[in-house]
């Protein structure tokens, strides 16, 4: 006879991703005890799907059940459709819980069997009276769903019901209705409890408690409090508009001590309400907790200079209709002279946001044009741009591509579309100084051959560019610049090579095209702009496969010509000739040159004295490197026992993963990884595919899922999770998959009709 079910716990996708996923695996690995798992698949994404059924199938336990729909139908109907499902006498439907410890658990279960109680709430405390619910309800000070386990023996059954037309406070609406008529217990939690385990519902969430708690009362004075409640509710609702949604966001935002989300919060209220008193202020405050004292700075003196405005009396000023249009109309139209072109990308929208902040600071609104080219931004980017198109935000104009066209053919259209005299161009995570545009524009001075101006940077490679050490020449003029800032004029008639793939060396291309041309380039040392170097590539995970640098690499040097000679040097040690011959620019790609150098180099005589001399590490490993390169594979294998000794460089373990990776060779893509001294994400991308190619779904799923969490715009990472789909013959979701690598990188992924190909 099997053991009755004591506590039925409940999972529904509408958790946060993170929060799901770690309660789905520490259930997952409880030991059978007397619990079953509902999980209900409210037709969540197709890599959610695929995680938890392998999940759920790699789990021995028969005491889990699983549900999809293959349409959503809210947290409440899911609730209930797990609550005709479950034979436990408790009921946990739980939201988050970190750290869930399973002896605490069980303790629990004990403690609650042996009580009367209807519920207990974990670590919280619940509101006296109908109003006070109410009130905690608005300010957020209601429990999550997590914090609440229910005895289904002493519930009525017509009471217990999750209200399907809540979208959160699942659990609180419930305990409310329970909680004047059965008796209920506040204990210690079996879990950790977040930092912030309360809720914030919308306005109709809150109407809906409010509407629960006048059936439940009859008692006049109450009622007469509620509709009062009700009524100010409805009142709020019709004169808030989707501005003041933002104002009271960023206020809750920073209470709860996220004052990045705020700040994003009210800079949007901000856009359409510059000169709100509170709005001011809530950015100040979170400025000030973001340690970015220089912009509070100033916002709080310009707030010190501005007049008091109708809205702190609680007013509204508008202008009506008609003078609106006539101030419109008698606002002079001035020509165009700065054109500014920005690409975007993939999850572009946050950095953006934060450019376009400090750019509208840096420009005359009148006079210049804001150019975005939105390469298929997987985020809410588009949402975002067509906000600013309405507000006609510095004259914008967005050319939205349905693939990642690159850097190179992004500007190359900007400057096209341009009617500005200047064209700035920009990545979407640089941050303007005040007077950097005009500074740049003043570089074009220095000489009639100027051609492009640059700032420095706060994080540069290119020497001219950094701070330090500072320049006596405030126009100095170099051979190359960084393509994260830098300003042209419109009538330069050279143009970015389109034919370099999305990492590195077009901006290399560019410069050199001027460079050849006699034509100069100035950076302009008096300025300085913010870079955040490497947002776009790091969520896009483009550093994960360093065989795309050194494509673009290779392509540059083939096109421009190399001056170095490929010639064995004549004197030296081995290593000291190999050292000084230098790698190709493609290590896994030599040109032919290269080979047969080495190759003609490594007579049976080199080839003995290579393995019959002591060398030292350094010497061990250019040898190792260059017979690597050269793919001599009988020396390297000879070699290559003598590396379990030694300590050889993450750069050197990666090319030996990525050859014998491309020889389908994992063993030792294996052992090269557990020679590392530490984990580095491009060997868990290399894990990855190995899994994926092995088939190992269940090691495989995990990974990708905590991979994309770090790089959630990595479209190698899409073609792997598309790759599982196919070779589980899930059609459907391996094309949809395969279309977002496709629609990241269509340089290297191309969507087909009956097939998938990856270029290289």
């Amino acid at each position: 006879m099997t053991d009755s079910i004591q506590l039925s716990i409940i999972l529904t996708t509408h958790a946060k991703s993170k929060h799901f996923n770690a309660l789905l695996n520490d259930i997952l690995q409880f030991e059978h005890g007397k619990f079953e798992l509902i999980v209900i698949d409210d037709a969540s994404d197709p890599v959610t799907s695929q995680a938890i059924q392998k999940g759920i199938a790699k789990s021995d336990n028969e005491r889990i059940y699983l549900f999809e729909h293959t349409e959503s139908k809210g947290r409440g109907t899911c609730l209930n459709e797990a609550l005709t499902q479950a034979s436990g006498t408790m009921i946990w439907a739980p939201l988050r819980a970190d750290r869930l410890n399973e002896s605490l658990l069980k303790e629990a279960i004990r403690r609650f069997k042996a009580d009367p109680a209807a519920f207990w709430v974990l670590d919280y405390h619940l509101p006296d009276e109908p109003v006070d619910w109410i009130h905690a309800a608005e300010e957020g000070d209601l429990p999550d769903d997590s914090c609440l386990v229910w005895n289904r023996n002493v519930i009525h059954p017509e009471q217990l019901f999750f209200n399907p037309f809540l979208d959160q406070l699942h659990g609180a609406e419930l305990a409310f209705r329970l909680v004047e008529s059965n008796v209920w217990y506040t204990t210690d939690p079996f879990f950790v409890i977040a930092d912030d385990q309360s809720v914030h519902p919308s306005h109709l969430d809150v109407q809906e408690f409010l509407y629960t708690a006048l059936r439940l009362n009859d008692e006049s004075a109450v009622r007469k409090a509620l509709l009062d409640e009700l009524l100010d509710s409805e009142s709020r609702m019709k004169r808030q508009t989707s501005d003041d949604e933002y104002l009271i966001q960023a206020r809750r935002l920073l209470q709860q001590g996220d004052a990045n989300r705020a700040l994003e919060m009210i800079n949007k209220f901000l856009k359409r309400n510059p000169e709100h008193h509170e709005g001011s202020r809530i950015k100040i405050t979170a400025l000030e907790k973001l340690r970015r004292h220089v912009e509070a700075a100033e916002l709080k003196h310009s707030l010190q200079r501005r007049p008091k405005e109708p809205e702190e009396q609680g007013e509204l000023s508008l202008l009506p209709e008609n003078e609106t249009e006539d101030l419109s109309s008698q606002k002079e139209k001035k020509d165009i002279e700065l054109s500014v072109v920005i690409p975007t990308t993939a999850h572009g929208k946050e950095p953006l946001e934060l450019a376009l902040l400090h750019l509208e600071k840096a420009v005359d609104s009148d006079t210049t044009e804001l150019i975005i080219i939105d390469n298929a931004s997987i985020d809410d980017t588009f949402d975002y741009l067509e906000q600013l198109q309405q507000e006609n935000f510095l004259n914008i104009k967005v050319i939205t591509n349905n693939a990642n066209n690159g850097f190179a053919a992004s500007v190359n259209r900007g400057i096209e579309m341009a009617k500005g005299e200047y064209i700035l161009v920009m990545h979407n995570d640089v941050q303007l100084s005040k007077n950097s545009v005009d500074l740049l524009k003043r570089g074009f001075g220095k000489s009639s051959r100027t051609a492009l101006t640059a700032p420095v940077l706060n994080s540069t490679r290119i020497q001219a560019q950094s701070k330090e050490p500072s320049s006596d020449t405030p126009l100095l003029a170099v051979e190359r610049v960084d393509s994260c800032c830098f300003m042209i004029k419109k009538d330069l008639p050279v143009r970015f090579d389109e034919e370099y793939q999305l990492s590195y060396f077009e901006m290399d291309d560019f410069c050199k095209q001027l460079t050849e041309s006699d034509l100069e380039l100035v950076v302009v040392r008096n300025t300085v702009v913010e870079h955040q170097r490497g947002t776009t590539i790091k969520l896009m995970g483009l550093e994960l496969n360093p065989e795309l640098k050194w494509m673009n690499r290779e392509r540059f040097f083939k096109k421009w010509g190399s001056d170095r000679p490929v010639k064995m040097p004549e004197q030296g040690t081995h290593p000291e000739r190999f050292q000084r011959l230098g790698a190709p620019d493609n290590p896994m790609n030599p040109d032919d040159e290269w080979l047969e150098t080495v190759r003609g180099y490594l007579t049976n005589e080199v080839r003995t004295e290579i393995l019959r001399e002591t060398w030292t590490d350094d010497e061990f490993f250019t040898i190792i490197l260059t017979l690597l390169i050269a793919d001599e594979r009988e020396l390297l294998r000879t070699l290559e026992e003598r590396l379990d000794g030694m300590q050889p460089d993450n750069s050197l373990l990666v090319l030996f993963i990525h050859y014998y990776f491309k020889k389908n060779i994992y063993s030792r893509c294996k052992h090269y990884m557990n020679l590392a001294d530490k984990n580095l994400p491009i060997f868990d991308l290399y894990r990855l595919k190995i899994f994926v190619a092995d088939k190992e779904f269940d090691k495989a799923i995990p990974l990708l899922n905590e991979m994309l969490g770090e790089f959630p715009s990595c479209p190698e990472l899409f073609y792997l999770a598309g790759d599982m789909y196919q070779k589980s013959n899930e059609q459907g979701e391996a094309k949809s998959f395969f279309a977002m690598a496709a629609q990241l990188d269509p340089f290297r992924f191309q969507m087909e009709d009956s097939s998938f190909e990856l270029k290289f």
